[in-house]
């Protein structure tokens, strides 16, 4: 996949696990911060080329395809300046390769439409590589807007470049928790279900049959009468991935009015979802690095009135090569959520 910036011609490949979608679609997995109805424009208008060719949006594409885009007018989503101040408080860990920080909730990870004013790049600007027209300076992976928690934010290309690889190879391990309405069966395994746009709204992803690769693993920490608290692991990282995948399973994050809808939202506190630990070798010296951190206080309103919890599995998550110490599933529940076991 091509990096230019969007206001010049930029090439793509079709890559496999894209083949056999629309034209538009596939773009729109390349150019998530615009609509499908922008790059239906830009398509009918001849500034996108299929093999060569104009083409039409609903096109089907296959491996291999080589799609251009020529010389749109978009104005540039690329951060001038920081938005406010620097918050050093959330700032985990800093060096001069890369940047951990406890991302709040009701932040963007970078600069997009409906949000070019404020995100996790604007405030870290001064930290982070000057990239010329790049909106997402630094940016390796993402957390949704409303989850809470850990992300890694690299300071040069090169940090960049190997933390990226890194990700996709599986060699950064990303562990969250999650409050669900309702409880698993069962209570432990692997969701493995692909994910791409939903088909009708085009806010949501969904488990469809030509999306992407998409695996999540699950354990049920602890339950009680109306939910559970679950810890889940990425092995890869797709849009929404742990919030379709538990839609897919019957269960919804209780916060997410998007995939659990309005009876999800009644807690009042936002998302029940937030990035507890992140762990893996420094990508420059390949020390071992291993950061965790509780959800936010206001989980501890949002628990309120739950009763007592049975706890199911005894362990968070246990120490390993990677420096993290254990976590136990009690200690988390009292300390971090206020909620007796």
């Amino acid at each position: 996949m091509a990096s230019s910036p969007p206001d010049v011609p930029a090439i793509y490949h079709v890559s496999p696990d894209l083949a056999g979608r629309r034209l538009d679609r596939v773009i729109c997995e390349w150019r998530p911060e615009y609509s499908r109805t922008f790059w239906q424009r830009q398509i009918h208008s001849g500034r996108v080329r299929l093999n060569g060719q104009i083409a039409k949006a609903g096109t089907i594409v296959q491996g291999g395809d080589e799609v251009v885009i020529e010389r749109v007018n978009i104005p540039s989503l690329r951060p001038d300046r920081p938005t406010r101040p620097m918050d050093l408080s959330w700032i985990m860990y800093q060096d001069d390769y890369l940047i951990v920080v406890n991302k709040p909730r009701y932040l963007v990870v970078h600069p997009s439409r409906g949000h070019e004013d404020d995100s996790v790049v604007h405030r870290l600007l001064p930290l982070l590589p000057n990239q010329g027209d790049d909106f997402r300076p630094g940016v390796v992976h993402r957390l949704d807007r409303d989850t809470t928690g850990l992300l890694v934010l690299a300071r040069t290309d090169f940090a960049k470049a190997r933390l990226s690889q890194m990700i996709q190879k599986r060699e950064v391990r990303r562990d969250y928790i999650a409050v669900i309405h309702g409880h698993m069966d069962p209570p432990e395994g692997i969701i493995d279900a692909p994910i791409g746009r939903h088909q009708h709204n085009r806010l949501k992803m969904a488990v469809v049959r030509n999306g992407r690769d998409a695996r999540t693993r699950y354990r049920t920490l602890a339950t009680w009468a109306a939910g559970s608290l679950l810890q889940l692991t990425l092995e890869t990282g797709r849009t929404h991935q742990i919030r379709v995948h538990l839609s897919a399973m019957g269960r919804y994050v209780v916060g997410d009015p998007l995939y659990g809808g309005p009876e999800a939202a009644r807690n009042g506190t936002g998302q029940l979802l937030h990035a507890l630990r992140l762990a893996f070798r420094h990508p420059i010296t390949q020390d071992p690095l291993c950061f965790w951190h509780y959800p936010p206080l206001d989980w501890r309103q949002a628990l309120l009135g739950v009763g007592q919890a049975t706890i199911t599995a005894e362990d968070v998550s246990r120490g390993d090569s990677l420096g993290c110490s254990n976590i136990l599933t009690k200690t988390l529940l009292r300390d971090g959520l206020g909620v007796l076991a």
